[in-house]
C-alpha cells in the first residue's frame, strides 16, 4: 500500500514539473489615490479619530498654511471626532461614493452665550472645534475690480456742502445741530455716502452706530465741499462675568476724519473753440498786465488711505510703503494695471488697481468693526 503511494505523489510531482507556471502580468493596475482630505487651520495640533484610528495634525503654528492629512478610504460611511486640548470637539458621519473625494478643514469657533429674557448672562461663550466642509477642485474666481465713480457735486451759490463718508459695516446716525440724517454702510466695496448743503455757519455732530459712537464740531463756508469720513476701530472684547448683564455687541471706537473736498467737486471751466476766441487782441493803452495764473498741481496717480486702526504696509510695483493709521500715502506712478497688497500683522488683502492718465485713482484701506476682514474701497 505504501509503495502504491509513493508511485501516485511520484506521478503527481512528475506531472507538475512538466504544467506550466502561471505568468506575472504585464498589465499595472493604477495605484488608489488620496480621496480623503483634512486640513487643520486651528493655531495647535488637532487629534482626528477617524473610523476608530487616531490621527495627529498639526496647526498653522506649525504650518502656516495648516496641516494636511490624505488619506484613501473605501466607499461607504466614515465616522469622526476632532478635538484639541481644552476645546470642546466634534463628531460626525460623512457617506463617501465611488470616485469621490471628500475633503474637510477645521477652525475655532464659540458657541452662543446663554441669556435670559433680560439679559443677564447664563452661560459664558465657549471655544469649539467647527469641522466645515470644502471643495478641493475649487478655482479661484476671477472678479472684475470695483471702480467707484462718485465725485462730490459742487456747492449750490451762497451755501456750503457736506459729505458723509460711511466706511463702517452698519447704518451711520448723524445728529447734526439737531437734524438727523442716515448713511447708508459700504456695499460692494464702496462707502456709503451722503452729501448736504447747508449755510455756512458752525455745526456739531454726534456719528453712531450699534456698537460705538463719537461726536465733534466743524465749521463750512460758503462754496466749500467738506467730507468727513466715518470709520470704525474693534476694541478689546469685554468679558463677562455670569449673572452680568450682557452685551452682545462689540465694541469699536468711531473715528470721523475732515478732509476738503471743494477741489475734487470743482468743474473745469471748458476752454471756447477756435471760432469763438478772438483772432487778435485790440491794442489798448495804460492796461495793466494780466495776473500770472499759477499753474495746478496734478494730483498723484495714486492716493492710498489707511483706515484700518494700525499701521499698513502697502506693498506695489515691488516696494513696500508704511502708511500710519489714518494717514494717506502718494505715489505718482506710470499708467498700467498694477497689483498690490495691504497688510496688517494679523491679515492681508489682495488686488489690482487700474491706473489711466489723467485719472487719479484713490483706495482706502479699512477693516470691519469684529477686526476679521480687511478691505480696500476704491474711490
Amino acid at each position: 500500500m505504501l509503495k502504491q503511494w509513493q508511485l501516485m505523489v511520484g506521478l503527481l510531482l512528475a506531472l507538475g514539473w512538466w504544467l506550466p507556471l502561471p505568468q506575472p502580468s504585464l498589465a499595472q493596475e493604477p495605484a488608489p489615490t488620496d480621496n480623503f482630505i483634512f486640513i487643520n487651520y486651528i493655531g495647535q495640533t488637532l487629534t482626528l479619530d477617524l473610523d476608530d484610528v487616531t490621527y495627529t495634525v498639526p496647526g498653522i503654528d506649525v504650518a502656516p498654511e495648516g496641516g494636511e492629512l490624505t488619506l484613501q478610504l473605501a466607499p461607504g460611511e466614515h465616522k469622526f471626532a476632532a478635538s484639541v486640548p481644552g476645546v470642546l470637539g466634534e463628531a460626525g458621519t460623512f457617506v463617501l461614493t465611488p470616485g469621490e473625494t471628500v475633503a474637510k478643514a477645521a477652525r475655532l469657533d464659540q458657541t452662543a452665550p446663554a441669556i435670559d429674557r433680560d439679559g443677564t448672562l447664563l452661560k459664558e461663550p465657549q471655544d469649539i472645534v467647527d469641522v466645515f466642509d470644502f471643495d478641493p477642485f475649487a478655482q479661484p474666481v476671477e472678479t472684475t475690480p470695483v471702480v467707484d465713480t462718485w465725485q462730490p457735486e459742487p456747492a449750490v451759490a451762497g451755501q456750503a456742502s457736506l459729505v458723509w463718508i460711511n466706511y463702517i459695516g452698519d447704518e451711520l446716525t448723524v445728529d447734526l445741530n439737531g437734524q438727523i440724517y442716515k448713511v447708508a454702510p459700504p456695499s460692494n466695496e464702496i462707502p456709503g455716502r451722503l452729501q448736504l448743503d447747508l449755510p455756512p455757519g458752525e455745526y456739531t455732530y454726534s456719528a453712531s452706530v450699534p456698537a460705538g459712537s463719537t461726536n465733534g464740531r466743524f465749521s463750512l463756508a460758503a462754496g466749500q465741499v467738506v467730507g468727513l469720513t466715518a470709520v470704525g476701530t474693534p476694541l478689546e472684547e469685554r468679558e463677562y462675568e455670569v449673572g452680568e448683564r450682557y452685551d452682545p455687541l462689540l465694541p469699536i471706537a468711531v473715528t470721523v476724519t475732515q478732509e476738503d473736498l471743494t477741489a475734487q467737486a470743482a468743474t473745469p471751466t471748458p476752454l471756447p473753440s477756435p471760432a469763438e476766441a478772438p483772432a487778435t487782441v485790440p491794442a489798448a493803452d495804460n492796461v495793466e498786465p494780466a495776473p500770472a495764473v499759477e499753474t495746478p498741481v496734478a494730483a498723484p496717480a495714486l492716493r492710498v488711505k489707511n483706515y484700518a486702526g494700525e499701521t499698513l504696509t502697502f506693498t506695489i510695483d515691488n516696494q513696500a510703503y508704511s502708511i500710519s493709521n489714518n494717514e494717506e500715502l502718494n505715489l505718482d506712478l506710470p499708467p498700467g494695471e498694477y497689483t498690490y497688497t495691504a497688510s496688517l500683522p494679523s491679515r492681508a488683502v489682495n488686488g489690482t488697481v487700474l491706473l489711466q492718465p489723467g485719472q487719479p485713482v484713490e483706495l482706502s484701506v479699512a477693516i470691519d468693526f469684529a477686526a476679521n476682514v480687511l478691505s480696500v474701497y476704491g474711490n
